[in-house]
């Protein structure tokens, strides 16, 4: 990396594709070396993992904007912004699976005089493109209203498999 002086637009159409150029912090011009992807051959799990990325990164855009604000929400002061996690979660169940996790597209909490329960819309993709992708939905258990007042801990509604690996799912806080 290095600290430019001056910036042609001759210079810049010149090393196009050689030297990245780009602003730091809006205020310093920075050359640095064009960032590669790597070139086949992959192997068979590297192949695998770009693709299951790339699913994650497809399947954002498909999400609900109610499901998006509640990501948006419990992300708030860490260093990575929501999307990344979304597909951090998704490389960390294929890591341990080898399968696509699902993914929750929206919720809803449906709520009566005593009780509490989750609906969830899921999306269970494949990385197989001859599988069709399925959406379906899902319910919690019902949680009575006297119950959660023993608990002094706050209460979280989000998704985990059969194995207790996360499903991509924000927490959903339980106002009580």
């Amino acid at each position: 990396m290095a600290k430019v002086d001056k910036l042609r637009p001759e210079a810049v159409a010149k090393l196009w594709g050689l030297v990245d150029f780009y602003t730091l912090r809006g205020k310093i011009t920075v050359a640095r070396k064009w960032p590669r992807k790597p070139k086949p051959p992959y192997t068979l799990l590297q192949a695998e993992a770009m693709a299951v990325f790339a699913l994650s990164k497809k399947d954002i855009k498909r999400i609900s904007l109610h499901i998006a604000a509640a990501w948006k929400k419990w992300n708030g002061g860490k260093r990575e912004q929501w999307p990344d996690e979304f597909s951090a979660i998704s490389m960390r169940y294929w890591k341990n699976t080898r399968k696509f996790p699902a993914i929750a597209l929206d919720y809803q909490i449906n709520e009566t005089d005593t009780t509490w329960q989750c609906v969830w819309t899921i999306l269970q993709d494949f990385l197989d493109p001859d599988e069709k992708d399925q959406i379906f939905s899902l319910q919690t258990d019902i949680i009575s209203k006297s119950d959660y007042q023993k608990y002094k801990e706050p209460y979280f509604f989000t998704l985990y498999d059969d194995n207790g690996f996360r499903l991509v799912a924000p927490y959903i806080l339980l106002q009580g």
